[in-house]
């Protein structure tokens, strides 16, 4: 028998392999296109070891019979100190729980592992945790969408955390076929895509908030005059992160904010009897959303009279009783007095003097950071 039909039979024997433990699932065009971005095509000698029981099985067989495997297929084996010393090595990783560390290893094996970017038992693991985290996130979201420990194990199991990846980075897409054969959504639409939808998606409120004199609106249009001659104004551009800026900054500066978003930025203008007088942000930010940074300026014309007092406050019930926050922080500039005392009046604890720790307008600056939890403004309410 000649090469050509050896290799034939090799990769028909494979093929059938793959068929009997993923079943006969059609792959379209763009399933095809999607495989050959992420694998590549499995060796003769891999394909070898896989009739063997030695190494995985194809990731995917693209619908013109080619075995594709993921481009580290062999490596495991190489770090393991060979083929033979594989299985060992691998279900090592469960040395509490033999049973499951042989579940893996045949699962491994079966070649179905294509959710993750990278095949190995500690992504194994990961998954496997990361997944549990978001269902007891999910139920406790399920009861409090406000739950601040359910918001920190989704934003954990989703997008991770420091030292912690979350399943938005090790995990693939997945393909049309992927749904045929596991019989449902890929674990990426299930356990990233969904549960942000849910609850990681920040949904605004109506709109406008009032106060006993302002009216808190998102940025329009119409408002790309009434900040000209503020940002004109050294003064007040000073201690804010940008420097002054011509009329024309100003009007794209307005027109950015009108865009939509994700909705983790909330730009505010406060109106006072219909002339905009100070204006607020809210970030929304940190594990799972439950943290916020607000900010504020106040026209000059207007300083003196409590507007940024009484907006702020506003935004604080904003993050605090419709996005869930836990959190919520105020940065700003060391020599910024006014601010400083504006968030003491807020309630807001000084946590922080940075020391030389900020590059602005041509110098090193201190900062602080103030910020107040949901608990303490609760007890301010009371």
């Amino acid at each position: 028998m000649g090469d050509d039909a050896l290799s034939g039979a090799l990769v028909a024997a494979v093929r059938d392999r793959f068929v009997a433990v993923n079943g006969d699932h059609p792959m379209t065009d763009e399933d095809d296109a999607y495989v050959r971005k992420h694998f590549v095509e499995a060796t003769p000698a891999a394909m070898e070891q896989m009739l063997d029981g030695r190494l995985p099985l194809p990731s995917y067989v693209l619908s013109d019979g080619t075995p594709m495997v993921p481009a580290a297929h062999g490596e495991l084996a190489e770090v393991a100190g060979g083929v033979d010393r594989l299985r060992d090595w691998f279900v090592a990783f469960w040395p509490d729980r033999p049973d499951v560390g042989e579940q893996e290893w045949q699962a491994y094996l079966s070649g179905q592992y294509v959710c993750l970017r990278d095949v190995s038992p500690v992504r194994i693991r990961q998954k496997t945790e990361r997944i549990a985290e978001a269902e007891a996130a999910i139920a406790l979201l399920r009861h409090d969408p406000h739950d601040p420990v359910g918001r920190g194990l989704l934003g954990q199991a989703v997008d991770g955390v420091l030292a912690v990846p979350g399943l938005d980075s090790i995990l693939l897409p997945m393909t049309a076929y992927d749904r045929l054969r596991f019989g449902g959504p890929t674990s990426r639409e299930r356990w990233v895509d969904a549960p942000r939808a849910e609850f990681l998606t920040p949904t605004p409120p109506v709109w406008p908030l009032r106060t006993e004199r302002l009216l808190l609106r998102p940025f329009e249009q119409r408002d790309r005059d009434a900040f000209i001659d503020a940002w004109a104004d050294e003064t007040y551009a000073s201690l804010l992160l940008t420097r002054t800026m011509n009329a024309s900054e100003v009007r794209e500066m307005v027109r950015r904010r009108t865009e939509p978003g994700d909705g983790t930025f909330i730009g505010l203008v406060a109106e006072r009897e219909g002339e905009v007088v100070a204006d607020s942000i809210l970030v929304l930010q940190g594990t799972g959303l439950s943290e916020g940074e607000i900010g504020w300026t106040v026209m000059p014309r207007h300083a003196g009279r409590g507007y940024a007092t009484e907006a702020a406050r506003a935004v604080l019930r904003l993050g605090f009783e419709h996005y869930g926050l836990r959190r919520i922080v105020a940065n700003l500039d060391a020599r910024n007095d006014r601010s400083a005392a504006l968030c003491e009046r807020l309630g807001m604890r000084r946590e922080v003097h940075r020391m030389g720790d900020f590059w602005s307008k041509g110098r090193w600056t201190d900062s602080y950071e103030y910020a107040l939890l949901r608990e303490e403004w609760q007890a301010q309410q009371a």
